[in-house]
């Protein structure tokens, strides 16, 4: 019988390089997967983390807000009062989260994302 034949010619150089070549660009190819993959998976998972996260504060926050205008009814001795006081407390935080909202909802996620995808989380530095 024969012997299988090496698939590369020992005297052929172009043909090694260029398989190394073809070799190093299909691990690359894979390495770009395998970190789009992870870094989805994180964009995924803190998606659902700060859905879920909004669901709560919102139930807590009309908990909160039903206490408050109660509370301020009893206090004012009107129950149409409370709930315009509660309303005028939340028109106020409305507003100053319109004028902080490039710091709060724009620039922080920015950063978060940016830090997902460029940096390897150990060193802070670029990969």
């Amino acid at each position: 019988m024969e012997e299988e034949k090496n698939t590369r010619e020992p005297n052929n150089p172009l043909g090694d390089l260029f398989m190394s070549v073809k070799d190093y660009f299909d691990l690359r190819i894979d390495e770009i997967k395998l970190i789009l993959a992870e870094n989805m998976g994180k964009v995924f998972s803190r998606l659902i983390f700060f859905f879920l996260l909004f669901i709560l504060w919102g139930i807590t926050l009309g908990l909160v807000a039903a206490a408050l205008s109660s509370w301020i009814s009893a206090l004012l001795g009107s129950k149409v009062l409370g709930p315009l006081v509660t309303a005028g407390v939340f028109l106020i935080a409305i507003i100053v989260f319109y004028i902080f909202r490039d710091r709060f909802f724009r620039n922080s996620p920015l950063r978060m994302f940016i830090r997902m995808f460029f940096n390897d989380g150990k060193n802070g530095k670029r990969k």
